[in-house]
């Protein structure tokens, strides 16, 4: 199959439905993209995520607007770009005239949790290619023993911008390093120099790090359930990293039939990752293909360990280490020695990305969260004296982006703060009592946990006449009752 072919599909895939709704992050980096520079820093400090990307898309937005399709085309570009950059990487790793280079970019570009992230106005597409980049340079630079400038300046560049695109990119760097040390020729100074420079120009970061870590930290103290939103549990972190690496955002409503599809995944890609490396019972590696398992394995049990401490964990912030994810399953194929098996479990993983991808385009439950929608039907079905309610104002981006203004938003409770009885009994002291609430159950459980505002509502001598969904987000339409 042909490169360019490969290409050509990976970025059709990532075409595919790609005017949804932005949800909550999306609209945040929408409407601050747009706003002025200094608006835009002043909304860092709640993103825990680097520069790089916020100057990016403030630049795109000013030359092309934010709707959704021409903010999320960004990403797309990436996403599209990442499959070059692993096909160069497969090069690299295996026989350069094996068919396998062409694999590892066919799976990479049906692969169904990279063509979500290609498809959201976020950082992740982005830092998975500056992750590969990184490699890639970094494996030029081992390879000629650090002796080519070229090879070493694109190495910092590739890697520094890593760093200004995602603090995840430390643990990359971590992992380089780690392997660098094994390999033993490259324990010299001129490699150490050039991690201290790249150290350094990380430097300007660590400020705004330090201001994003207080507000997380501040987040997890005032919001019990704060660190269950934003960080997996420890013993469910590791196996769901793995099957949404292999599945993506989908998932299967029978706990049975998903653990049963699950163990089969598991064993399945997990003796064809043993192959790579085991022969006869006996551990066998190369220099690159230990890079690339480092890669892999080192940022993810790094972020899973740091979670027990700092509440972050998730599967999508380790997207920058799925290329190695399908490397080493296209290196593990490349050691079966039947061509037929290698093709067979080829075609397998190709179908198993496709089919993830098909269930993901054509089942609206696994689009983002339909704001676009929710707030349509608010402004649709309301009039003058309606009003729409939210439980935190932290929540309001979505409702800003898609608003018309016809029907006014309140919300309930200021900043990391939780909904109070005072925020509910002081609601009407300033304007008159509207005829209709559209209240947006969004985060309840996180902002309103003991649900008070339902209780007060009936109490105010409201009726919920009804509640309709809009993928994720719920609204509960409540109608003042006239005696």
């Amino acid at each position: 199959m042909n490169l360019i072919l490969i290409l050509i599909f990976g970025f059709v895939l990532r075409l595919v439905n790609l005017n949804q709704s932005f949800w909550l992050d999306e609209t945040v980096q929408a409407i601050t993209s747009k706003s002025s520079f200094l608006g835009l820093f002043t909304e860092l400090r709640g993103d825990f995520h680097p520069p790089l990307y916020h100057l990016l898309m403030w630049l795109w937005v000013h030359l092309f607007g934010n709707g959704e399709i021409a903010m999320r085309l960004p990403s797309v570009f990436f996403g599209t770009v990442t499959i070059y950059v692993v096909y160069l990487i497969a090069k690299k790793l295996l026989a350069k005239k094996s068919k396998f280079p062409l694999i590892a970019a066919l799976f990479m570009a049906t692969a169904p949790f990279h063509i979500y992230y290609s498809q959201e106005a976020r950082t992740y597409a982005t830092t998975a290619f500056l992750a590969s980049l990184s490699i890639y340079w970094f494996i030029k630079m081992i390879g000629n023993n650090g002796k080519r400038q070229s090879s070493s300046l694109f190495y910092i560049l590739t890697t520094v911008l890593l760093l200004y695109a995602d603090y995840y990119g430390l643990f990359v760097l971590l992992a380089q390093i780690v392997a660098a040390l094994i390999i033993s020729s490259h324990r010299e100074t001129r490699f150490c120099r050039r991690q201290v420079l790249i150290f350094l120009l990380f430097l300007p970061c660590l400020p705004l790090l330090w201001l994003q870590f207080k507000t997380g930290s501040q987040a997890t103290t005032l919001l019990p359930q704060w660190g269950r939103l934003v960080n997996l549990s420890f013993l469910k972190a590791l196996p769901l990293t793995f099957i949404k690496f292999s599945l993506g955002r989908i998932t299967i409503f029978d706990k049975k039939i998903y653990a049963a599809v699950a163990a089969v995944l598991f064993l399945s890609y997990g003796f064809i990752f043993l192959n790579g490396f085991f022969k006869n019972k006996k551990f066998r590696f190369n220099n690159l293909s230990l890079i690339i398992l480092f890669w892999l394995l080192g940022p993810v049990l790094l972020a899973w360990l740091i979670s027990l401490f700092i509440p972050n964990y998730q599967p999508f912030r380790l997207l920058l280490v799925l290329p190695a994810f399908y490397l080493l399953l296209v290196y593990g194929i490349s050691k079966f020695s039947v061509r037929k098996i290698q093709m067979i479990l080829a075609i397998g993983i190709v179908v198993v990305n496709l089919v993830s991808v098909g269930v993901y385009y054509f089942n609206p439950y696994f689009h983002r969260e339909d704001w676009r929608g929710a707030v349509h039907y608010i402004e649709e079905q309301g009039n003058e004296k309606s009003l729409a309610l939210l439980p935190s104002e932290t929540s309001h981006w979505p409702y800003d982006y898609y608003s018309q203004k016809k029907i006014p938003l309140l919300a309930l409770a200021r900043g990391f703060s939780l909904v109070k009885e005072k925020n509910l009994d002081n609601l009407f002291s300033t304007r008159e009592k509207p005829e209709k609430i559209y209240y947006l159950y969004y985060l309840a459980d996180l902002f309103d946990p003991q649900d008070l505002t339902p209780d007060w509502l009936e109490k105010q001598k409201f009726v919920k006449i009804r509640e309709v969904s809009f993928n994720q987000i719920r609204i509960q339409e409540w109608e003042f009752y006239h005696e």
